[in-house]
């Protein structure tokens, strides 16, 4: 399942499970949310009875599951709790509070994280993202957004539905990822948008000039890696030109 057409009608019917799910945590409530067929993270999944009966529920209840995510959405620092969750990696832990809160949480799973390189991002690694490389990515996402405007992106493509007004910039852009991770289906190729807007341009840095500039970013939370460095001392000169 990637992108299609009632995509965002689905977005709101997985809502309404997620919510129906806090406010009731019992495990038919549960299996309900993760078989909907708008909840990608649980897709591959053969058995669906399989997951939610001897994954999840086999050592934790619908109230210790549904007391952590209730946590997460309160205090974003408490998100480790639910990581913690047997049968809850990046993707089904990310997409249940992103759909519960999408102006804090983005959803990490291959489609965001094909779409974010496919812009020029250096996304984590799925399978062994830290916390704190999650938040990292979730501040990526909203550069990436504003950088390439996402929602128009989506909303000018022919053959994608639009983005609806009251969704987030966060839910936007992963309108877009799931967009482009159908490039069979849907006009939107995040890798070509990337290349007309920095004109495909490189720059070659000497690997010993690289290796002093990483060095400088390393433990500095002013920057997000070597190249945001460059790109800011880049604009810094440029500024001072003016």
């Amino acid at each position: 399942m990637t992108y299609y057409p009632d995509r965002n009608d689905e977005i709101e019917e997985k809502r309404e499970l997620a919510k129906a799910f806090l406010e009731s945590p019992t495990r038919d409530a549960f299996a309900e949310l993760v078989a909907h067929d708008g909840f990608w993270a649980t897709e591959p999944r053969r058995s669906i009875d399989y997951y939610v009966d001897d994954i999840v529920f086999d050592d934790q209840t619908p109230d210790e599951v549904a007391a952590a995510v209730e946590q997460a959405l309160e205090d974003s620092d408490a998100l480790e709790k639910v990581l913690e969750l047997d049968g809850f990696g990046w993707a089904t832990a990310t997409e249940l509070l992103h759909v519960l809160a999408p102006d804090t949480y983005a959803i990490l799973n291959k489609r965001a994280v094909l779409g974010m390189e496919a812009l020029g991002y250096d996304a984590p690694n799925r399978q062994t993202a830290s916390v704190e490389e999650y938040w990292d990515f979730v501040d990526d996402v909203r550069e990436a957004y504003e950088v390439y405007n996402l929602r128009a992106v989506v909303n000018e493509a022919e053959s994608a539905p639009d983005v609806p007004e009251a969704h987030t910039d966060l839910e936007a852009a992963d309108a877009a990822f799931n967009a482009h991770y159908d490039e069979d289906a849907y006009d939107i190729d995040l890798e070509a948008l990337q290349e007309a807007q920095t004109g495909g341009r490189q720059v070659e840095v000497p690997e010993d000039l690289w290796q002093m500039i990483e060095e400088e970013v390393e433990g500095d939370p002013r920057y997000r890696d070597a190249e945001d460095f460059l790109y800011s001392a880049v604009r810094n000169e440029l500024s001072r030109a003016d």
